[in-house]
C-alpha cells in the first residue's frame, strides 16, 4: 500500500514541471521570512511572480505573494502579511507558474478519476460490542468487507485468526449497518470488532491527510489536469503530452474476490 501525504504528492507534481523550491525558514516574522540556501539575486523571486506557501509548522495551509528578496540579508518579504511570524518550523514551497491551490485540485481530480477502479484495504477496530445488541454501524470510507474478527479480551487489542467470525454469522444491511446472527454469535459486551475491507480513496484536503493511491500515476494525471493556459504559456506541451501517454494505463486494485458490498 502507498502512503503519501497530500504535501509529499505536490511536491513531485510541482517538482514535475519545474515549479518548486523547497526548504524551511531559518527565522521571520508576519512579514518576512529568512533562509540562507537562497542564494539568488535581488528582486530575483518578486521580479519572478513568486509565492510562497507553508507546507509545515507555523502558519501550515497559507500561501502569500513574494514582494521583496534581499540576498545580502537572505530575506524574503510576504504581502499580505502571514497569520503567525514565521518560525523555524515553518517549511515552505516556492512556486511561479501555480498556484498550491491549483496544484491540489488537479490532484485531486486525479484521485476522483480512479476513485471507483482501484479500491483501498482498510481496518477499522472501532465497533465496540454492546450487551444483546447485533446491529452495528459500519465504520466510514469502507465500501467492502472481507472479514470480521472478535477481540480476544477486550481491551487488549488482541485478534486470533480463531476468532475470524464465520461468515455465515454476518451480513451487511441497509443503511451500512452490519447484522450479527442472532442465533449462532454470542456477543460479548465491550470486545472490539476489528472490521477488514476496502473503500475508496477519499480527496485530500490538508496538507497532512494521506493518499494511499500510486503516486507516480497520480502525478503523471495530475499534469492533465493542470491549467491548460499556464501549460502552453510556460512551454510546458511536452510534459503534458509525456504525462498524458503515462497517464493513459490506469492502475486497478479490484474488490478482493470474496468480499461483501456495504449496502446503503
Amino acid at each position: 500500500m502507498f502512503n503519501n501525504t497530500l504535501a509529499v504528492i505536490r511536491q513531485y507534481l510541482s517538482s514535475s514541471v519545474g515549479d518548486l523550491i523547497e526548504g524551511t525558514f531559518d527565522s521571520g516574522t508576519t512579514t518576512t521570512g529568512v533562509h540562507t540556501l537562497l542564494r539568488k539575486a535581488d528582486d530575483y523571486y518578486n521580479e519572478h511572480k513568486y509565492r510562497a506557501y507553508i507546507y509545515g509548522g507555523t502558519d501550515i495551509g497559507e500561501e502569500r505573494e513574494i514582494d521583496d528578496w534581499v540576498k545580502s540579508t537572505n530575506t524574503l518579504t510576504f504581502d499580505p502579511a502571514f497569520s503567525s511570524a514565521i518560525d523555524v518550523t515553518s517549511s515552505y514551497e516556492l512556486h511561479r507558474i501555480f498556484f498550491a491551490d491549483e496544484l491540489k485540485k488537479a490532484i485531486n481530480l486525479a484521485i476522483a478519476t480512479l476513485a471507483d477502479k482501484y479500491f483501498i484495504d482498510k481496518t477499522d477496530v472501532t465497533t465496540v460490542l454492546v450487551a444483546d445488541v447485533y446491529e452495528y454501524t459500519l465504520p466510514s470510507g469502507m465500501d467492502y468487507v472481507t472479514r470480521i474478527t472478535t477481540e480476544e479480551t477486550a481491551d487488549e487489542g488482541i485478534f486470533e485468526e480463531s476468532d475470524v467470525i464465520d461468515t455465515r454469522n454476518w451480513r451487511l444491511i441497509s443503511p451500512r449497518k452490519l447484522k450479527l446472527h442472532e442465533d449462532y454469535y454470542s456477543v460479548s459486551a465491550g470486545k472490539d470488532l476489528r472490521i477488514e475491507g476496502q473503500g475508496r480513496q477519499s480527496l485530500l484536503s490538508a496538507d497532512t491527510d494521506i493518499c494511499y493511491l500510486p503516486p507516480d500515476w497520480i502525478v503523471q494525471k495530475a499534469i492533465t489536469m493542470l491549467p491548460w493556459n499556464k501549460i502552453q504559456s510556460n512551454q510546458l506541451d511536452g510534459v503534458y503530452n509525456r504525462a498524458w501517454a503515462l497517464s493513459a494505463r490506469e492502475p486497478r486494485n479490484n474488490p478482493h474476490p470474496f468480499t461483501r458490498k456495504v449496502v446503503e
